[in-house]
């Protein structure tokens, strides 16, 4: 058994670029097997409470649901 008592969680904060996780809801076609995971950079414009943020994408464009953290993964260039 792996012992992560000194892996530290980075806290996303405003102005982070994200990836998140794609989802099947609302979607008509399922993910083909080789596709990607993970989709958009989106950059996170309000940090709601504890793990919940809100995202816009790159346009400024605000997406109106919440997301939780666990869904967001950041983007390193």
């Amino acid at each position: 058994m792996t012992n992560y008592k000194h892996v530290r969680r980075r806290p996303l904060e405003e102005g982070d670029l994200v990836l998140k996780l794609r989802t099947m809801a609302g979607r008509d076609m399922p993910p083909r097997k080789l596709d990607s995971n993970w989709e958009g950079l989106f950059i996170i414009r309000n940090v709601l409470g504890p793990n919940t943020y809100k995202l816009a994408r790159q346009a400024e464009t605000l997406i109106s649901r919440t997301w939780n953290g666990n869904d967001l993964k950041k983007f390193y260039s």
